[in-house]
Protein backbone atom coordinates (compact mmCIF):
# COMPACT_ATOMS: atom_id res chain seq x y z
CA UNK A 1 0.00 0.00 0.00
CA UNK A 2 1.42 3.07 -0.66
CA UNK A 3 2.19 6.07 1.99
CA UNK A 4 -0.35 9.38 2.24
CA UNK A 5 1.45 12.03 1.71
CA UNK A 6 0.37 15.22 2.47
CA UNK A 7 0.59 16.83 -0.75
CA UNK A 8 -1.76 13.81 -1.86
CA UNK A 9 -4.65 15.26 0.92
CA UNK A 10 -4.86 18.95 0.65
CA UNK A 11 -8.87 19.86 0.65
CA UNK A 12 -8.80 21.69 -2.97
CA UNK A 13 -12.20 22.45 -3.77
CA UNK A 14 -11.49 21.02 -7.71
CA UNK A 15 -10.97 17.57 -5.74
CA UNK A 16 -13.97 18.13 -3.61
CA UNK A 17 -16.42 18.79 -6.78
CA UNK A 18 -14.98 16.11 -8.70
CA UNK A 19 -15.80 13.81 -5.90
CA UNK A 20 -19.03 15.55 -5.35
CA UNK A 21 -20.21 16.68 -8.71
CA UNK A 22 -23.72 18.85 -8.28
CA UNK A 23 -23.80 18.81 -4.58
CA UNK A 24 -25.51 21.68 -2.74
CA UNK A 25 -22.00 21.89 -0.66
CA UNK A 26 -19.61 21.79 -3.86
CA UNK A 27 -21.41 24.73 -5.84
CA UNK A 28 -19.32 27.32 -3.75
CA UNK A 29 -16.54 26.59 -1.76
CA UNK A 30 -14.17 28.82 0.18
CA UNK A 31 -10.56 27.52 0.86
CA UNK A 32 -8.11 28.41 3.10
CA UNK A 33 -4.49 27.21 3.29
CA UNK A 34 -5.01 29.18 6.93
CA UNK A 35 -7.61 31.42 8.75
CA UNK A 36 -8.66 32.71 11.49
CA UNK A 37 -11.91 31.06 12.00
CA UNK A 38 -13.66 28.87 9.43
CA UNK A 39 -16.81 30.00 11.06
CA UNK A 40 -16.11 33.83 11.82
CA UNK A 41 -15.65 33.61 7.91
CA UNK A 42 -18.90 31.94 7.31
CA UNK A 43 -20.56 34.31 9.35
CA UNK A 44 -19.44 37.16 7.31
CA UNK A 45 -19.94 35.65 4.34
CA UNK A 46 -23.92 34.57 5.23
CA UNK A 47 -24.19 38.65 6.61
CA UNK A 48 -23.58 39.29 2.80
CA UNK A 49 -25.61 36.92 1.32
CA UNK A 50 -24.12 34.04 0.78
CA UNK A 51 -25.77 30.58 -0.39
CA UNK A 52 -26.92 28.03 1.56
CA UNK A 53 -24.60 25.21 1.28
CA UNK A 54 -21.26 28.13 0.91
CA UNK A 55 -18.58 25.68 2.37
CA UNK A 56 -15.75 27.26 4.11
CA UNK A 57 -12.41 25.07 4.63
CA UNK A 58 -9.08 25.72 6.35
CA UNK A 59 -5.54 23.63 6.14
CA UNK A 60 -5.00 25.57 9.50
CA UNK A 61 -6.77 28.02 11.85
CA UNK A 62 -5.31 30.69 14.00
CA UNK A 63 -8.28 31.46 16.57
CA UNK A 64 -10.36 27.89 15.97
CA UNK A 65 -13.56 28.41 17.73
CA UNK A 66 -15.15 26.33 20.37
CA UNK A 67 -18.71 26.43 22.43
CA UNK A 68 -18.49 29.53 24.96
CA UNK A 69 -15.62 30.92 23.58
CA UNK A 70 -13.39 28.12 24.17
CA UNK A 71 -10.34 27.97 21.70
CA UNK A 72 -10.35 24.85 19.27
CA UNK A 73 -6.81 23.46 18.94
CA UNK A 74 -6.18 23.75 15.11
CA UNK A 75 -2.59 22.89 13.62
CA UNK A 76 -1.99 22.54 10.21
CA UNK A 77 -2.77 20.03 7.36
CA UNK A 78 -3.73 17.23 9.84
CA UNK A 79 -7.33 17.62 10.74
CA UNK A 80 -10.59 18.16 9.22
CA UNK A 81 -11.81 22.57 10.59
CA UNK A 82 -15.10 23.48 7.93
CA UNK A 83 -17.87 25.54 7.98
CA UNK A 84 -21.17 25.30 6.01
CA UNK A 85 -23.90 28.48 5.63
CA UNK A 86 -27.58 26.75 5.99
CA UNK A 87 -30.67 28.63 5.03
CA UNK A 88 -33.24 26.39 6.83
CA UNK A 89 -37.24 27.31 6.21
CA UNK A 90 -37.99 27.03 9.72
CA UNK A 91 -38.08 28.36 13.18
CA UNK A 92 -35.41 29.08 15.74
CA UNK A 93 -36.23 26.19 18.04
CA UNK A 94 -35.56 23.71 15.40
CA UNK A 95 -31.93 25.36 14.40
CA UNK A 96 -30.60 22.98 17.02
CA UNK A 97 -31.82 20.06 14.69
CA UNK A 98 -28.75 20.93 12.40
CA UNK A 99 -25.96 20.66 14.93
CA UNK A 100 -27.81 16.74 15.00
CA UNK A 101 -27.53 16.26 11.27
CA UNK A 102 -23.33 16.85 11.49
CA UNK A 103 -23.37 15.29 14.13
CA UNK A 104 -24.75 11.98 13.08
CA UNK A 105 -23.12 12.29 9.30
CA UNK A 106 -19.56 12.44 11.56
CA UNK A 107 -20.03 9.35 13.22
CA UNK A 108 -21.63 7.96 10.33
CA UNK A 109 -18.60 8.99 8.10
CA UNK A 110 -16.07 8.08 10.53
CA UNK A 111 -17.35 3.88 10.73
CA UNK A 112 -17.45 4.26 7.05
CA UNK A 113 -14.12 4.88 6.26
CA UNK A 114 -12.39 3.55 9.41
CA UNK A 115 -14.93 1.18 11.05
CA UNK A 116 -14.43 3.13 14.25
CA UNK A 117 -17.62 3.18 16.33
CA UNK A 118 -17.46 6.68 18.18
CA UNK A 119 -20.73 8.45 20.28
CA UNK A 120 -22.14 11.87 20.70
CA UNK A 121 -22.26 13.36 23.69
CA UNK A 122 -24.51 15.99 23.60
CA UNK A 123 -24.61 19.33 23.03
CA UNK A 124 -21.76 19.26 20.31
CA UNK A 125 -19.22 16.56 21.03
CA UNK A 126 -18.10 13.21 19.32
CA UNK A 127 -16.34 10.84 21.51
CA UNK A 128 -14.50 7.84 21.30
CA UNK A 129 -13.76 5.22 24.68
CA UNK A 130 -13.48 8.99 26.99
CA UNK A 131 -12.24 11.36 24.55
CA UNK A 132 -13.18 13.72 22.70
CA UNK A 133 -12.87 13.43 18.81
CA UNK A 134 -15.08 16.19 17.27
CA UNK A 135 -16.64 19.10 18.17
CA UNK A 136 -19.21 21.17 16.49
CA UNK A 137 -20.39 24.93 17.16
CA UNK A 138 -23.37 26.13 15.36
CA UNK A 139 -24.27 29.87 15.27
CA UNK A 140 -27.04 31.71 13.84
CA UNK A 141 -28.75 34.93 13.02
CA UNK A 142 -32.98 34.83 13.17
CA UNK A 143 -35.84 37.41 12.35
CA UNK A 144 -39.04 37.39 13.84
CA UNK A 145 -38.23 33.89 15.61
CA UNK A 146 -37.56 32.78 11.91
CA UNK A 147 -33.66 31.40 11.22
CA UNK A 148 -32.19 34.16 8.75
CA UNK A 149 -28.87 31.66 8.49
CA UNK A 150 -26.94 28.91 10.43
CA UNK A 151 -23.33 28.50 10.34
CA UNK A 152 -22.46 24.85 11.52
CA UNK A 153 -18.49 24.64 12.07
CA UNK A 154 -16.90 21.15 12.63
CA UNK A 155 -13.60 20.08 13.83
CA UNK A 156 -12.46 16.87 13.55
CA UNK A 157 -9.14 15.36 14.81
CA UNK A 158 -7.63 13.02 11.84
CA UNK A 159 -4.27 12.97 11.39
CA UNK A 160 -2.68 14.46 14.38
CA UNK A 161 -0.39 13.63 16.94
CA UNK A 162 -1.72 13.92 20.51
CA UNK A 163 1.85 13.92 21.74
CA UNK A 164 1.97 17.65 20.13
CA UNK A 165 -0.04 18.89 22.99
CA UNK A 166 0.27 16.97 26.01
CA UNK A 167 -2.02 18.64 28.56
CA UNK A 168 -4.46 17.51 26.02
CA UNK A 169 -3.80 13.45 26.24
CA UNK A 170 -6.26 12.32 28.72
CA UNK A 171 -8.92 14.88 27.12
CA UNK A 172 -8.68 14.27 23.22
CA UNK A 173 -8.00 11.72 20.47
CA UNK A 174 -7.70 11.37 17.13
CA UNK A 175 -8.53 8.62 14.44
CA UNK A 176 -4.52 8.49 13.44
CA UNK A 177 -4.36 7.21 17.56
CA UNK A 178 -7.24 4.63 17.55
CA UNK A 179 -6.34 3.11 14.15
CA UNK A 180 -2.71 3.55 14.08
CA UNK A 181 -2.52 4.39 10.54
CA UNK A 182 -2.77 7.56 8.10
CA UNK A 183 -6.70 8.66 7.35
CA UNK A 184 -7.28 10.42 4.03
CA UNK A 185 -8.74 13.87 4.90
CA UNK A 186 -10.09 14.09 1.69
CA UNK A 187 -12.10 10.53 1.47
CA UNK A 188 -13.35 11.51 5.03
CA UNK A 189 -14.81 14.89 4.20
CA UNK A 190 -16.36 14.02 1.01
CA UNK A 191 -18.33 11.44 3.39
CA UNK A 192 -19.13 13.56 5.76
CA UNK A 193 -20.29 16.15 2.55
CA UNK A 194 -22.12 13.11 1.34
CA UNK A 195 -24.13 12.16 4.45
CA UNK A 196 -24.66 15.71 5.55
CA UNK A 197 -26.66 16.17 2.40
CA UNK A 198 -28.74 13.44 2.28
CA UNK A 199 -29.97 13.73 6.45
CA UNK A 200 -30.75 17.47 5.12
CA UNK A 201 -32.90 16.35 2.60
CA UNK A 202 -34.82 14.34 5.03
CA UNK A 203 -34.83 16.98 7.58
CA UNK A 204 -36.49 19.52 5.04
CA UNK A 205 -39.30 16.63 3.85
CA UNK A 206 -39.65 16.45 7.61
CA UNK A 207 -38.83 12.83 7.22
CA UNK A 208 -36.24 13.08 9.96
CA UNK A 209 -38.00 10.87 12.76
CA UNK A 210 -35.00 8.17 12.06
CA UNK A 211 -32.25 10.84 12.63
CA UNK A 212 -33.27 11.60 16.37
CA UNK A 213 -34.03 7.99 16.81
CA UNK A 214 -30.45 7.44 15.82
CA UNK A 215 -29.13 10.15 17.64
CA UNK A 216 -30.28 8.82 20.55
CA UNK A 217 -28.95 5.72 20.14
CA UNK A 218 -25.44 7.14 19.68
CA UNK A 219 -25.75 9.04 22.86
CA UNK A 220 -22.79 8.49 25.36
CA UNK A 221 -25.40 10.53 27.99
CA UNK A 222 -28.96 8.79 27.99
CA UNK A 223 -29.92 6.97 31.09
CA UNK A 224 -26.47 8.50 32.82
CA UNK A 225 -26.73 10.95 35.83
CA UNK A 226 -25.15 14.15 34.82
CA UNK A 227 -24.75 17.59 36.17
CA UNK A 228 -25.70 20.31 34.04
CA UNK A 229 -25.78 23.67 33.71
CA UNK A 230 -23.38 27.21 33.27
CA UNK A 231 -20.54 27.72 35.41
CA UNK A 232 -22.98 29.80 37.52
CA UNK A 233 -25.20 27.31 38.25
CA UNK A 234 -24.87 23.44 38.27
CA UNK A 235 -27.94 20.93 39.06
CA UNK A 236 -27.69 17.29 38.71
CA UNK A 237 -30.05 14.98 36.79
CA UNK A 238 -30.59 11.91 35.40
CA UNK A 239 -30.71 11.92 31.36
CA UNK A 240 -33.81 10.71 29.67
CA UNK A 241 -33.64 11.61 25.92
CA UNK A 242 -33.05 13.98 22.90
CA UNK A 243 -35.88 15.39 21.39
CA UNK A 244 -36.97 15.78 17.65
CA UNK A 245 -35.18 19.41 17.99
CA UNK A 246 -31.97 18.47 19.70
CA UNK A 247 -33.18 19.95 23.29
CA UNK A 248 -31.63 17.12 25.99
CA UNK A 249 -34.74 15.94 28.09
CA UNK A 250 -33.45 15.53 31.62
CA UNK A 251 -35.37 14.24 34.66
CA UNK A 252 -34.30 16.55 38.01
CA UNK A 253 -33.72 15.06 41.32
CA UNK A 254 -37.28 16.10 42.08
CA UNK A 255 -38.48 14.22 39.57
CA UNK A 256 -39.12 17.14 37.08
CA UNK A 257 -39.06 16.97 33.84
CA UNK A 258 -37.53 19.44 31.70
CA UNK A 259 -36.09 20.38 28.44
CA UNK A 260 -32.83 22.11 27.80
CA UNK A 261 -31.38 23.39 24.40
CA UNK A 262 -27.50 24.32 25.61
CA UNK A 263 -25.72 24.14 28.88
CA UNK A 264 -21.90 22.52 29.78
CA UNK A 265 -22.76 18.65 30.36
CA UNK A 266 -20.46 16.73 32.90
CA UNK A 267 -20.96 12.92 33.47
CA UNK A 268 -21.26 11.38 36.84
CA UNK A 269 -19.67 8.10 37.15
CA UNK A 270 -20.45 5.96 39.95
CA UNK A 271 -18.06 5.89 42.61
CA UNK A 272 -15.20 2.36 42.45
CA UNK A 273 -16.39 -0.08 44.70
CA UNK A 274 -14.10 -0.91 47.07
CA UNK A 275 -13.37 -4.46 48.79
Amino acid sequence: MSMLHESDDNLLPKIIQERLPGSIFTRHIYYFPSIGSTNAYAKALAKKGGAEGSLVIAEKQTEGKGRMGRKWYSPSHVNLYFSVIFRPPFSIDRVFSLNMLIALALVDAIYNITGLKTLIKWPNDVYFTGKKMAGILTEFSANKKRAEYVIVGTGLNVNWDIKDKPELQYLATSLIKEIGHIVSRVDLLVKILELLERYYRFLLRDQDSFIYKRWNELSMVIGKEVLIGSSNERKKARVKGIDKNGALVIKDENGKESSIICGDLEVIFPPLSGK
